[in-house]
């Protein structure tokens, strides 16, 4: 078993968080990486109903377990809050608050008893997710699909270890165990791993 804070705070086996790809990350794919041993998030946006998320989370807890966690996109809550409202009555572990300022919603995350994560691409956008009180921080590098920045992830994954005293995740380009060796050798507490998990399904099945 491998010994980071993010398999200590979560009780998992595995440091590997599935990334929350909207449109992608449903329950049923959310659930296979936590029954692997790592934890899945299901990606919401602002246009899925409180059935669709209930039914996903229903799915995931089915396939993993108890263990669930949801990814937002912090803008979109901004344009509607009930968004974050319904995630935490579904009593996630993890609630991912990224690509935008987390401060408005972090508390509620904590009081619902979560931990808040974000995404980050840059130092500036550290210091905005610091300053709001996350529990860690995801350096997420050119190589991850979505929203990324322009810095590479092994440059950036040093740079915020360099930067931070948070734990930090790496996210982009990590399609292995050996990409998953390579940030936790290099002072990651875990990673985020999306594409891979589609192009591969029997590395959660």
């Amino acid at each position: 078993m491998l010994d980071t804070w993010l398999t200590r705070e979560l009780g998992i086996t595995v440091p590997l968080v599935g990334a929350p790809m909207v449109g992608r990350a449903g329950g049923a794919l959310a659930g296979a990486v936590t029954r692997a041993g790592g934890i899945g998030l299901i990606g919401a946006a602002r246009f899925h109903t409180a059935e669709w998320l209930e039914a996903e989370a229903q799915t995931a807890r089915e396939i993993g377990g108890g263990l669930l966690g949801f990814g937002l996109m912090t803008w979109a809550l901004a344009d509607d809050a009930t968004l974050l409202g319904t995630v935490l009555d579904l009593r996630p572990r993890v609630v991912s608050l990224s690509f935008g300022d987390p401060a408005p919603y972090v508390q509620r995350v904590h009081d619902a008893g979560a931990l808040a994560i974000s995404q980050i691409n840059s130092i500036d956008d550290l210091r905005v997710v610091e300053a709001a009180g996350v529990d860690a921080v995801v350096a997420q590098g050119h190589e991850a699909g979505g929203h990324t920045g322009r810095v590479g992830t092994l440059p950036l994954l040093q740079e915020v270890l360099e930067s931070t005293s948070l734990p930090v995740l790496a996210a982009g380009g990590i399609a292995s165990g050996r990409g998953l060796a390579a940030v936790l050798a290099a002072g990651a507490e875990g990673a985020y791993v999306g594409t891979a998990l589609l192009a591969s399904p029997e590395t959660v099945g």
